[in-house]
């Protein structure tokens, strides 16, 4: 029953959001039959804009209480598979990325975690936290804190981002799974960029019998904030991560990437005594 009162109330108000554009669209056409001169004009201008704001409050409200929690193929091309999910309350889509690519999965932890390839993938300003050393004894490099930037187009700051990056790798199937979640208070905050606050990206590669390893990457940004509008966000990024996920394979074949050795993950084939 409150399901069936929730689509009455959405199907109420979205009639009368369309009803409202339809008078934004004809009012300038038509008013002049009931008032005229310059009262005439200042009664339309407001009356537009009361219009207007209730079109944008509406469909904001609308949109937030839709979804059905449930992931939505968006499209699939050149072998990579793009879902969308949208929960009931949220305003901001959930985005997965599924896809295969060749490389050995200690060039893959590299370009995941080495500060040194932010540049690669259109990131800068990338170091450690906390003087964190990948060769130091007695630290975890399972678990590490970094920071990095990407830059934004104007009028919107660049982004800033203080992660924690969890790492875990199955000892039989050698599936590798990141967990990259927000750690804003791990560094001051720098009134230059938008540091994001809350986050929870995932990452799984899981090594196929063809030798190629297939990727699956869950982007769930609660609030990118910095006031930009979730709207163009859930259009743009949708259709942007494609492009970079499709650019995967030129960078892992770099040579720093091909060659890279890393000693807590074990690549296919090899035994664990092989692994520090």
């Amino acid at each position: 029953m409150e399901h069936s009162g929730k689509n009455k109330t959405n199907g109420f108000l979205l009639m009368l959001t369309l009803l409202s554009v339809i008078a934004v669209v004809a009012a300038p056409f038509v008013w002049d039959r009931f008032m005229e001169g310059q009262t005439g004009m200042i009664a339309l201008i407001v009356v537009e804009v009361l219009l207007v704001i209730f079109i944008i409050a509406s469909s904001h409200s609308l949109w937030k209480n839709s979804g059905s929690g449930e992931w939505k193929l968006k499209s699939d091309k050149k072998g990579m598979r793009v879902y969308t999910l949208k929960n009931p309350g949220e305003t901001w889509l959930k985005i997965k990325i599924i896809g295969r690519l060749k490389a050995r999965l200690a060039s893959i932890l590299t370009l995941m975690r080495n500060p040194d390839a932010a540049d690669d993938v259109g990131m800068f300003d990338s170091y450690y936290i906390d003087g964190w050393d990948p060769d130091k004894d007695g630290v975890d490099p399972k678990l590490v804190y970094y920071t990095f930037k990407q830059k934004l187009f104007p009028p919107f700051k660049h982004r800033e981002f203080v992660v924690k990056s969890e790492f875990s790798q199955d000892p039989v199937t050698k599936e590798m799974k990141f967990n990259f979640v927000a750690a804003p208070d791990k560094l001051p905050f720098n009134k230059r960029y938008h540091r994001v606050t809350e986050m929870h990206n995932r990452w799984k590669y899981t090594p196929l019998e063809n030798g190629e390893v297939e990727y699956e990457f869950i982007y769930d940004a609660v609030d990118p904030g910095g006031n930009f509008p979730y709207a163009l966000a859930n259009w743009l990024i949708p259709a942007m991560l494609p492009f970079a996920f499709a650019k995967m394979p030129k960078i892992l074949d770099k040579e720093k990437y091909r060659n890279a050795k890393m000693d807590y993950v074990q690549e296919v084939g090899e035994p664990a005594e092989a692994m520090a």
